[in-house]
């Protein structure tokens, strides 16, 4: 299990790689905006549906609303995500975590961290499923008996599915990634952002 200090020096590594970079560049490949400042600069990109600031070339990253904090998760993976971004399209073609690279190792984490606890939650739920996934600015997707596809960041839509139970099956479900997020991400940052929608929705879903 990762421990604080594993969290704190990935941020390090990601703040030292970060000035070797390009800013305009990263921002763009990632689908970001970068401002430059009289000191350093500023890349926002959107986190959800919230704007989030990193600044360059420290590489600190935050809310504009000062009082919101992000984990040291959120804040490695949302740094991750700038240094992993290329200029390459979505591929349009889905694949589950299975096939990402690395994926065989992380696959029980990701279970426990994000696909069980969407079915557990929702399975039995659709409605609020989708009630919840609309807030979190999730869009239909058309596939199984409910599904939503999310954008965590521009380039990274998460598509979440559940199955009804029937006469011979349980509730089911699962989710997949565009094949492209396996050159911007790596097998742990995917299932911890994975993990980060179904924990999103089910807060909303306790508010509905």
């Amino acid at each position: 299990m990762p421990r604080v200090d594993d969290f704190l020096k990935a941020i390090a590594i990601a703040r030292e790689a970060l000035p070797t970079r390009d800013p305009e560049t990263i921002a763009r490949h990632a689908g970001a905006e970068f401002q430059a400042l009289d000191i350093g600069g500023r890349i926002t990109l959107p986190f959800f549906l919230t704007p989030v600031y990193v600044s360059y070339p420290e590489g600190q990253v935050a809310y504009e609303d000062k009082e919101a904090k992000l984990s040291l998760q959120e804040q490695g993976v949302i740094l991750h995500y700038l240094l992993g971004a290329q200029d390459i399209p979505l591929t349009n073609q889905p694949i589950t975590y299975r096939e990402i690279p690395s994926g065989e190792f992380y696959y029980q984490p990701f279970l426990k961290r994000a696909q069980v606890p969407l079915v557990q939650t929702f399975g039995l739920n659709h409605e609020l499923f989708r009630k919840a996934g609309h807030k979190l600015g999730g869009i239909d997707a058309k596939m199984g008996d409910a599904s939503l596809t999310f954008r965590p960041f521009s380039k990274i839509p998460i598509t979440m599915i559940l199955w009804r139970e029937d006469d011979e099956f349980p509730p089911d479900g699962n989710i997949l990634f565009d094949g492209s997020i396996k050159h911007f991400l790596s097998g742990e940052d995917i299932a911890f952002l994975a993990g980060t929608v179904v924990y999103k929705l089910m807060a909303l879903a306790r508010g509905l």
